[in-house]
């Protein structure tokens, strides 16, 4: 008798094992399908980012003296020995500090564009990746947003900023624009490495032209750009500041007080805000709203703040409103008041 139990408890034993051998496998199984998949569609964004980029400029980067194409021109006059603050700055050329040329300049060895087609594939790709780690695919609405089209057509930094947001280990990327990389500095944690690579790349710069960052200041007096919390629409981000305790409402309220251009480009760190599917196509389906309005309207995006701001900050600040469980509940409350005196009044005029 005792044979045949300690024989059943044996069999029951190895039959556990093998469905608990069975079910990781099928894990395993599971994760490296979604890992692939996730890889390919990343590796599918780099591609097409790159592709679009080719196609807008098909040449060279020679004559593009802003936003990244400054970069890779700065990071080419230093190899060749040429003063990268030579040209005459304005409106439409605002240099950046040199720090941007010391963190591309491995790419600038490149021919032609080829190194910023590259560089801006694998930084699409690579966000792309982290954006849906969760498996939340459409935080990829993101590459479909007017911010990020206009940072694509524009060559910009944004994109790398909000990389760095998700990998602080980009950090000294944040050196290339200080100005938009304010929220994201203030965002990320920071290890003793990534301040000892960010201060390098700091110290670099002057050891190469001592007097360039008086030189760059006073280039940068042409920036036109603006600062949300400064607008008409500044005292109402303000009460972003009673929930800081929320970590995207503290990104929102750091974001608003940050110089930023109208071009909709630096508003694409915004779109790490949304939670849900809801909220990122309420933020991108609006901000496009106020983007083709412009272009219908006017001959440039270079107009008054208070279309990008009612179109895009806004809805993010309503959306990181409405994530705070304070104000959801008295919504509802609210709503269920109003709710209740609709029924009520229905009530009374049924009986009368």
């Amino acid at each position: 008798m005792l044979m045949i139990l300690s024989l059943k408890e044996g069999l029951l034993r190895l039959y556990a094992d093998t469905n608990s051998t069975m079910s990781i496998a099928m894990i395993r199984s599971t994760f490296c399908e979604a890992s692939h998949r996730r890889v390919w569609i990343s590796c599918l964004i780099g591609a097409l980012s790159a592709i679009v980029l080719i196609r807008l400029h098909p040449n060279h980067i020679d004559g593009i003296l802003v936003d990244m194409g400054w970069a890779f021109n700065a990071a080419r006059d230093l190899w060749e020995g040429r003063d990268p603050y030579r040209h005459e700055p304005s409106m439409m050329l605002v240099p950046y500090p040199l720090t941007a040329a010391i963190v591309i300049f491995p790419w600038a060895f490149f021919p032609g564009i080829w190194g910023l087609v590259l560089l801006f594939g694998i930084g699409s790709a690579c966000l792309a990746y982290i954006l849906i780690r969760d498996n939340q695919y459409w935080r990829l609405i993101v590459f479909v947003s007017p911010a990020y089209f206009m940072a694509l057509k524009s060559i910009q930094w944004s994109p790398f900023f909000m990389l760095a947001l998700f990998l602080p280990v980009f950090a000294p990327v944040l050196l290339a624009k200080p100005t938009i990389a304010f929220p994201v500095a203030l965002s990320i944690k920071w290890t003793p490495i990534r301040l000892i690579m960010t201060t390098l790349i700091g110290i670099i710069p002057f050891i190469l032209i001592p007097d360039w960052f008086w030189r760059w200041i006073d280039q940068s007096r042409h920036y036109g750009g603006f600062i949300p919390i400064l607008s008409w629409f500044g005292p109402i981000f303000l009460v972003s500041i009673f929930f800081y305790r929320n970590y995207k409402t503290r990104f929102f309220f750091l974001m608003s007080m940050t110089p930023q251009h109208l071009f909709f480009y630096d508003q694409l760190l915004l779109w790490v805000i949304p939670k849900t599917r809801q909220q990122m196509l309420i933020l991108t389906v609006s901000s496009w709203i106020g983007f083709l309005y412009i272009l219908m309207n006017f001959e440039t995006l270079w107009v008054n703040e208070v279309y990008l701001l009612t179109t895009t900050y806004l809805p993010a600040f309503f959306i990181v409103l409405w994530q705070e469980p304070a104000v959801h509940k008295r919504f509802h409350a609210i709503f269920m008041i109003l709710l209740n005196k609709h029924d009520r009044f229905a009530f009374d005029r049924t009986k009368e």
